[in-house]
């Protein structure tokens, strides 16, 4: 069987190549590199099977937000129209904001991490999610709560 392919969305080459690197030598996943969402896109169509959104050998994104052109966040906006929430992602972003949060888990992503970048802890939330397929909608929840806990957060003490 092959390994899950993760593609890594980052602007930034040296730390989407470097990322990519990381978890490919985990020996449980293959990684790819897209430098824009555009490239992430093209990405997409060419990892297509003959079913189409149902066995697209990409498995899951680990996404940037900020990015020229078209953000992670308009990407985000892309993939669930065409994918629905068949393809997991995980945002990976230095930009944390109660904007953000919302435009991020509106578009039910499985994850939200915050550069500088923990790769261990990052692994580990992947090892989690392609335990078992009921562990990808969990941890869709779970952001979920998450993101309205950060509102919460960012709007500060009730009177």
């Amino acid at each position: 069987m092959a390994k899950p392919l993760i593609m890594v969305v980052d602007d930034e080459k040296a730390f989407a190549d470097e990322l990519s690197k990381s978890i490919t030598l985990t020996g449980k996943y293959e990684a790819v590199a897209a430098y824009s969402a555009r490239e992430a896109e093209e990405a997409l169509r060419k990892n297509k099977g003959l079913f189409g959104i149902f066995n697209n050998r990409i498995r899951c994104i680990l996404l940037d937000i900020k990015m020229p052109e078209m953000d992670g966040l308009q990407f985000l906006e892309n993939l669930r129209r065409e994918y629905k929430e068949m393809i997991p992602v995980i945002m990976v972003t230095a930009y944390e904001d109660e904007e953000k949060w919302d435009k991020a888990t509106s578009g039910l992503i499985a994850g939200y991490v915050t550069k500088p970048l923990d790769k261990e802890k990052l692994i580990a939330t992947l090892d989690r999610m392609f335990s078992n397929e009921e562990t990808k909608y969990k941890m869709i929840s779970e952001t979920l709560v998450q993101g309205f806990e950060k509102k919460e957060e960012y709007r500060g003490p009730h009177p």
